[in-house]
């Protein structure tokens, strides 16, 4: 019996040893990514959060980008730098970190190429970007109703739409989303405030985060942006998931008609907006896993659980239609320079070519002048 325990300890140590040296190994190579947003860059508000007005400060999370500057007006919205003091009319941008331009200066988002394309064009419309990072459709309308008074006859209102978007389920529990001590906080169901305070004081002082342990997945991509072993490991484990899976939770998400029932409040929000003499128009954002062909293929299996490569406009294109709501579709337009490439390797958001690719293209679709 003691002889088993020395080898069951031995063996302990050697594997214990083994992951630390290649925890160093991977680090030297290829770091996880951290967290991007500097402390104090986010506030509560009634209807979910936005950037603190005044706000000045550097995303960076170690991986894909490096010292962006990120900056907001008094109101809380996200600088365009070239937007005009004054236009005719206001192109108003609803969305989350796809439009926001997370992983993008404040001149490199979509938003801001896209007034300059105008700004070129004389066209007097002035971009105001009102996106915001983790925010979903149930939250769009909360920020249309509260900015309502200041949309004019002959506005634009935009909604980025991402496939977050498409597949979150309505008023998705928000006590989950926290700010303290400065930071945008995701903590399970049910945590006191006083242990998230716990794990934020552990990460000021240590740079170490610990995972909310409400799910296996929500552990395991925690971990991923923590460890750098794990950060090699998770997608590559993710993928042979993928491929031999039988049960997937779109299956659910279809079946419980999310898409639709997320489109009902999309068209509120173009009644909200009509009444006010705007016009209303909805931009599919696509995820590199559908545009890029290699990640399709991972993330379909080849087809199998996507079965059009454009899913996201495949699963909108009735419902646009259904809800007579106006529909653009990027996913062209970002496949055709896929390679160029358009979206950060490791974090899938747009890069500042996919937000200039959009920004060009976006110029040419947008409503001509009242």
């Amino acid at each position: 019996m003691r002889k088993l325990l020395i080898n069951l300890m031995t063996s302990l140590v050697a594997v214990a040893v083994f992951l630390l040296v290649a925890e160093a190994l991977f680090w030297l190579v290829s770091p996880p990514p951290k967290p991007p947003f500097p402390k104090g860059m986010f506030e509560i508000v009634p209807g979910g959060w936005r950037m603190v007005p005044g706000f000045t400060g550097l995303t960076d999370n170690r991986a894909d980008f490096h010292g962006k500057l990120v900056t907001a007006d008094d109101a809380g919205r996200r600088i365009v730098p070239t937007a005009p003091a004054t236009a005719d009319h206001t192109l108003w941008l609803l969305g989350d970190s796809q439009t926001f331009g997370h992983g993008l200066s404040d001149d490199e988002t979509w938003a801001n190429k896209l007034q300059e394309h105008l700004n070129s064009q004389n066209r007097s419309l002035k971009v105001v970007n009102l996106a915001v990072p983790a925010i979903n459709v149930d939250q769009y309308i909360a920020r249309i109703r509260q900015m309502n008074p200041e949309i004019q006859p002959g506005d634009q209102v935009l909604v980025g739409l991402s496939w977050n978007d498409i597949v979150t389920p309505q008023q998705v529990r928000r006590e989950t989303i926290q700010v303290v001590d400065g930071y945008l906080v995701n903590s399970n169901v049910g945590q006191s405030r006083e242990t998230v305070e716990r794990r934020v004081a552990l990460y000021n002082a240590t740079g170490l985060i610990l995972p909310p342990l409400q799910d296996l997945k929500t552990t395991l991509e925690f971990l991923s942006n923590t460890s750098a072993l794990m950060h090699f490991v998770y997608p590559r484990a993710k993928a042979i998931y993928y491929r031999y899976r039988t049960v997937r939770a779109l299956d659910q998400i279809m079946a419980a008609k999310v898409p639709e029932a997320n489109f009902y409040l999309l068209a509120e929000i173009q009644k909200i907006v009509h009444d006010r003499g705007a016009s209303f128009t909805v931009l599919s954002l696509p995820d590199k896993i559908f545009f890029e062909d290699p990640a399709y293929a991972i993330y379909s299996v080849n087809g199998r659980d996507f079965p059009q490569q454009n899913y996201p406009g495949y699963v909108i294109a009735p419902l646009c239609k259904k809800f007579e709501i106006r529909c653009l579709d990027s996913f062209d337009i970002l496949h055709q320079h896929q390679n160029d490439p358009v979206a950060y390797a490791g974090d899938g958001h747009y890069n500042p070519r996919g937000a200039q690719v959009i920004a060009q293209w976006l110029s040419t679709q947008l409503a001509p002048a009242p």
